[in-house]
């Protein structure tokens, strides 16, 4: 077996599948085994584990059963393996020599990659924290409370927090001061009086060249120290901070500072004391390449292995400059900034036809001859493309990419510079962008203007007369941009951002291009390039998934293929089981070496750039089953208003940290889904995270009642119980509106009911199906059906709730029906029909006789039937009329005219048939009528009336395209109707009145 409690606590065998367990009992009894590993535990120990101060009388008992539950449990799950459970005098124990237990794993690695570094391999000891740092998915047995559980967490969770340290000692003696920034800033945040974090984050700030805001970070700290303990820092954090102000702030650390100089650029690794400070050096003026290490394009060349480096002109760009006349001043370099673009760049079609298209569109407008495009603008609408989407998904790389096929039309040359709007660095200001750029086009640099709208003015008269393609990157906001967007009519600009960037549309007439995922064809095209096409082809249907595990983000899939590239020896297969882990998949989609490379530093970065209440929401999301959900159920999960919480999706979208699909629907895709649970992990409360579910359940659950109020409207329901105030009543007020919303949210609801049944509460996992009942009767899915009455069922027996597992029973029972499984259906019906017995439930019992009725149908048994539903109508007939089920009763008026139908007594399955035909209409039910039309089209047919049974045919049909459409139904009734064929006549849709 495979113990796992560094989070949610989790049993596997050894071919990795998952045991669960029967209930909180025993998972707190194997849990104070697994806290004392190997060791025996003593029967008092596990009663205090399990009861705490409030144990029965026959705890000591109990205990012995709980463990030998889990020991059956474990020898069904894994036969052949060795002993679990062993008892030990007076006590049980786990042999971990014949298990494996992520917490002991983890500290076996901690010391043995401290031993590494104590050799001096700071690396290979710096990998191997990291991959103990994997380990962790959440809290130490995340879920489970208690005191014994709480101390034997606290040891684990301090030396996770030790090696956490270690790992960035170690990183920072290896030069790798920017790149630790965004993961010491998350820690400091999550432990703010953590000392070492605080000299850590303090030290790699300064060795980026940011040691103001080292200082801040100083000044927050011992502020917050002296408030909440009433303590002065350590001598050592004293000393590091009186070195900080000796050595004077950086002085590369101001607005226009060159990305990539600074100390600690160049790899020094750490002193006792932070490093002195440098002069700021100028970069040449055609200096290319974007700059920030988080930068998306150069995280996937760096990825592949790519070197990146300026890009030269083009061979006679200058002559044709001159010739040209929109060329620089003789004498003065063309800028050619670009940066080099990907030898492994593959796909992306559509969007370089439509920059194509934005070029063309440009040189229109820019032309003596040709008219001004339309649109807002006028002639600046086909200027400045701004390229938009979420981070990792190849922006960069397009623009870069598609700038170098188009760089011969622009013989004034090619300026470029990475913006770092979402980077580790500060956002560039824009003068001294423009500073850069005024340098590239010649202008000496003391008399490049220091006021930025003079800076600004120079800038565009400079361009005035030439052709230039101006490459964005990574821009933070449109007011960043703006003052280094061209005014000359034949400069192109390309902005590219996480943003949406909406202001440079609507003002600047920008037009937009935003970037979605690549198509799965192009994401194996990529890992084909990368790893080789011979490679590729020994194993396709495992790079295929291999594309699907990286959410087809190009940053991720890059990540992926050069890691599989350094490895020739590994198959597809394993690496991609290596990541199916989704505890492991951000981690394991890194590049050693290069951290700000990893999928989950880039989305970092564009986490913490957003307002508090859109990252708490971003948290919440990832709680929802699936990956996309709707504004109203995003407002259940945050407990407010759907107009409070609209904006915020917005802007989540608009940060392209959310995909908007339309409507009030809204996506996650994987990766960021799992970046979201991990935040949420980290920064989100249990308690929290455990109001937010039962929100989005309470939502699910009311919102699955009004759907059953409509589609059996007279049929009685489970009490429920008032929602909170922040419910709002469901959009759809029709019986085809509430199948229509339950067929579109089909997937989450049963989403919704797994995870009520993995985190509670019971009584949710168990009403939520019951509830469903109305939609499942007439779904086609049948399977998902059992699944949820099955988890409905063992939900109402933890619970001990026997109404609950009543109502489960049974409709287990008819789902098992649906499917012809009706030796499994007798089996639950007789369980349902005797706990309504013994709770004195009589509308209960009544439902469960009359689904013995239908089980007998099933079986051929027609008479029996009979006797069940006759059975069944006379109980609900003698209810009292506050507790009577008047569907109940019009379906078994129907079912005994079917009844009669098969028993070849014509006449009275006839009247019993129309009767009940008459009622449903009188009562507004399209759902009974439906059935009993398709019963009495079967009943015509026996009798040799085909033109009759097409018309009652029809007729059903009508009314199944009207309301629910019923899909089994509805198959039935087409299949009969094919069925008479020729017979049945021309389709006129009308029957005799009354049949």
């Amino acid at each position: 077996m495979e113990f796992a409690i560094l989070g949610p606590l989790e049993v596997r065998t050894r071919a990795g599948n998952r045991i669960r367990l029967g209930g909180a009992r025993q998972e707190r009894l194997l849990a104070a085994l697994l806290l004392n590993p190997g060791g025996a535990v003593p029967v008092p120990r596990l009663v205090d584990a399990v009861w705490e101060d409030r144990p029965p009388a026959t705890a000591d008992r109990q205990v012995r059963n709980l463990a030998g539950l889990l020991r059956r449990a474990f020898r069904k799950a894994d036969p052949t393996g060795p002993p679990v459970l062993l008892t030990d005098g007076r006590g049980y124990r786990i042999p971990l020599d014949d298990h494996g237990l992520d917490s002991r794993l983890f500290a076996d690695t901690v010391a043995r990659s401290r031993r590494t570094a104590a050799a001096g391999q700071q690396s290979a000891a710096a990998a191997g924290l990291r991959q103990a740092l994997s380990l962790w998915r959440g809290p130490v047995l995340d879920g489970l409370e208690g005191q014994l559980i709480d101390a034997g967490a606290v040891p684990l969770d301090e030396l996770r927090l030790t090696a956490w340290e270690d790992c960035l000692d170690l990183d920072a003696a290896l030069g790798r001061h920017r790149a630790s920034i965004p993961e010491l800033t998350g820690l400091v945040a999550d432990h703010p009086l953590r000392e070492r974090f605080v000299g850590q984050l303090m030290r790699a700030l300064h060795a980026s060249g940011r040691t103001a805001d080292a200082l801040t970070v100083h000044r927050r700290f011992t502020g917050r120290l002296a408030e909440e303990l009433g303590l002065d820092p350590s001598p050592e954090l004293r000393r590091l901070h009186l070195a900080l102000l000796t050595t004077g702030v950086d002085p590369t650390s101001g607005p226009g500072s060159d990305p990539g100089s600074g100390p600690g650029s160049g790899g020094a690794g750490p002193s006792t004391g932070p490093p002195a400070a440098q002069p700021r050096t100028a970069a040449p003026s055609n200096a290319g390449g974007p700059g920030g290490p988080a930068d998306e394009r150069g995280g996937t060349a760096r990825a592949a292995a790519i070197a990146r480096g300026g890009a030269s002109p083009d061979p006679g760009t200058a002559a044709a400059a001159a010739e040209d006349g929109r060329g620089p001043r003789p004498g003065v370099p063309v800028p050619a900034q670009l940066p080099s673009s990907l030898a492994t760049f593959t796909g992306r079609d559509a969007e370089l036809a439509a920059l194509d298209a934005f070029a063309e569109a440009a040189a229109g407008v820019g032309g003596k001859e040709s008219a001004p495009a339309p649109g807002p603008g006028g002639a600046s609408a086909a200027r400045i493309c701004a390229v938009s989407g979420s981070a990792g998904i190849g922006k960069s790389t397009l623009v870069v990419q598609w700038a170098h096929r188009v760089r011969g039309r622009f013989p004034g040359g090619q300026l470029y510079a990475d913006l770092h709007g979402f980077s580790a660095e500060p956002p560039l200001a824009p003068n001294a962008v423009l500073a850069r750029f005024l340098r590239a086009l010649g202008v000496p640099g003391e008399q490049v203007p220091s006021v930025p709208e003079e800076a600004a003015a120079l800038y565009r008269s400079m361009l005035a007369d030439r052709r230039v393609l101006v490459v964005l990157d990574n821009a933070r906001s449109a007011e960043q941009v703006r003052p280094l967007l061209p005014a000359a009519p034949e400069c192109l600009t390309v902005v590219t951002s996480r943003a949406g960037l909406a202001g440079l549309t609507a003002r600047d007439g920008a037009r937009p291009l935003t970037l979605d995922l690549m198509p799965a064809p192009d994401a194996v095209a990529l890992l084909d390039r990368v790893i080789g096409a011979r490679r590729a082809r020994s194993e396709p249907a495992a790079v295929a998934e291999l594309a699907s595990v990286c959410g087809r983000l190009p940053l991720a899939l890059a990540i992926a293929a050069s890691r599989l590239a350094e490895r020739p020896g590994r198959t597809v297969a394993d690496h991609v089981a290596e990541l199916r882990d989704s505890g492991n998949r951000l981690t394991a989609l890194a590049i050693d070496d290069d951290a700000a490379s990893a999928v989950r530093a880039t989305l970092d970065l564009s986490y913490r750039t957003l307002p508090a209440s859109a990252r708490t929401l971003f948290r919440l999301l990832a709680l929802a089953p699936g990956s996309g959900l709707t504004a109203p159920a995003a407002a259940a999960l945050c407990g407010e208003r759907v107009a409070v919480v609209r904006p915020v999706l917005d802007q989540l979208a608009g940060s392209h940290l959310l995909t908007h699909e339309g409507g009030d629907h809204y996506r996650l895709h994987d990766l960021l889904r799992l970046y979201a649970a991990e935040r949420a992990a980290a920064e989100t409360g249990r308690a929290v995270r455990t109001a937010a579910r039962e929100r989005l359940g309470t939502w699910y659950l009311h919102h699955a009642d009004a759907a059953a109020r409509l589609l059996t409207p007279h049929r009685r329901r489970i009490p429920l119980g008032a929602p909170g105030p922040w419910y709002e009543p469901p959009a759809f007020t029709t019986a085809a509106g509430a199948q229509r919303w339950c067929e579109s949210e089909h997937g989450r609801l049963l989403g919704m009911v797994r995870a009520a049944a993995e985190h509670g509460p019971d009584a949710l996992a168990w009403r939520l199906p019951v509830a469903l009942w109305s939609y499942w009767f007439t779904s086609p899915h049948l399977e998902d059906r059992e699944e949820a009455a099955r988890l409905a069922v063992a939900a109402a027996v933890r619970a001990d709730d026997r109404y609950g597992e009543g109502h489960a029973r049974n409709d287990l029972a008819t789902a098992l029906g649906a499917l012809g499984r009706h030796d499994e259906m007798l089996a639950e019906l007789r369980l349902a029909r005797a706990l309504f017995a013994a709770i004195g439930d009589r509308v209960g019992e009544a439902r469960a006789i009359a689904d013995l009725g239908d089980h007998c149908l099933g079986t051929g048994a027609h008479g029996q039937a009979r006797l069940h539903f006759q059975g069944a109508l006379t109980l609900l007939r003698a209810q009292p009329e506050e507790r009577r089920d008047d569907w109940a009763i019009r379906v078994c008026e129907t079912n005994i005219g079917v009844t009669a139908m098969l028993a070849g007594r014509a006449r009275e399955a006839g009247e019993h048939l129309h009767r009940a035909l008459d009622r449903h209409r009188c009562t507004g039910d399209p759902v009974l009528e439906g059935i009993t039309l398709y019963h009495l089209g079967d009943h015509h047919r026996r009798l040799g009336r085909p033109a009759e049974a097409a018309a009652r045919l029809r007729q059903a049909l009508a009314v199944l395209d009207a309301t629910t459409r019923n899909p089994r139904l509805r198959a039935d009734v087409l299949a009969a109707l094919a069925g008479l064929g020729e017979a049945a006549g021309p389709p006129d849709g009308q029957g005799p009145p009354g049949g």
